[in-house]
C-alpha cells in the first residue's frame, strides 16, 4: 500500500510541475457576469448618500433618490473592488451620509433599484475622487 501511494505521488507531482511552471507566475482572475445589467440605457441618477460600503468584492452606494412623483427611492449601486478604487484615490471615508452625489449606473434588468455604477460625481458636477496628476 505505502509503495502504490509513493508512485501515485510521484506521478502527481510530474503532473502538476509543467502546470505550475507555466501559469503560477500569473494572476487569478475570476468574475460574474454583467449581464443582469442593462448596458444599453444608462440612467443618471441625483441623490444622498445613505452608506458607503467599502468592501470586496464591490464597493456600494446605498443612494436616496427622489424620483418625478416625489417618493423616494432606496437604489444601491455596485462598483469595483476596494484595491482599485483605493490605487484610484477613493476610501472608507470619501463619501458620508447626506453628501449629495450623481453617478450613471447600468440599471439592473429586473427593475429594482440597483445597478452598476460609474462616474460618480459630487452635485456640483466635480468628480468624487479627483485624480491626482500622474496617474
Amino acid at each position: 500500500m505505502i509503495r502504490a501511494n509513493r508512485r501515485f505521488l510521484s506521478i502527481l507531482r510530474l503532473a502538476l510541475l509543467p502546470m505550475l511552471a507555466l501559469g503560477a507566475d500569473k494572476p487569478v482572475l475570476a468574475h460574474h457576469s454583467t449581464a443582469i445589467y442593462d448596458s444599453e440605457h444608462p440612467i443618471e441618477l441625483a441623490g444622498k448618500v445613505v452608506e458607503w460600503k467599502f468592501t470586496n468584492p464591490h464597493c456600494i452606494i446605498v443612494l436616496d433618490v427622489v424620483a418625478t412623483d416625489g417618493a423616494v427611492q432606496r437604489w444601491s449601486v455596485e462598483g469595483g473592488n476596494t484595491s482599485g478604487l483605493f490605487r484610484a484615490g477613493w476610501t472608507p471615508e470619501t463619501l458620508q451620509p447626506g453628501d449629495e452625489i450623481l453617478v450613471t449606473v447600468r440599471p439592473l434588468r429586473s427593475g429594482a433599484f440597483g445597478g452598476n455604477f460609474s462616474n460618480p460625481r459630487r452635485s456640483t458636477g466635480e468628480p468624487v475622487v479627483a485624480r491626482a496628476e500622474g496617474r
